[in-house]
């Protein structure tokens, strides 16, 4: 079993872009993005005006919900 992660020592996306932080060293890595800053509002309020326009053109289908929700949390 691994051992606790602790966040607070990773750095952070900026500093990953900029070269300030180690990237993975291997692809048995994992890469985790903690969007903890309400990064991504842009994207449920665009996501938000497409549905309403394919639904009222009748187009698309619904998807289960569950395919979009998390029951593991780092």
């Amino acid at each position: 079993m691994m051992g606790e992660v602790d966040f607070n020592a990773m750095g952070t996306l900026p500093d990953l872009i900029a070269g300030k932080a180690d990237s993975r060293q291997s692809d048995d890595e994992i890469t985790c993005f903690l969007n903890n800053l309400g990064m991504g509002y842009q994207f449920a309020a665009a996501g938000g005006a497409f549905y309403k326009k394919a639904k009222a053109a009748g187009r698309g289908h619904e998807l289960p919900t569950e395919w979009f929700t998390q029951d593991v949390h780092p």
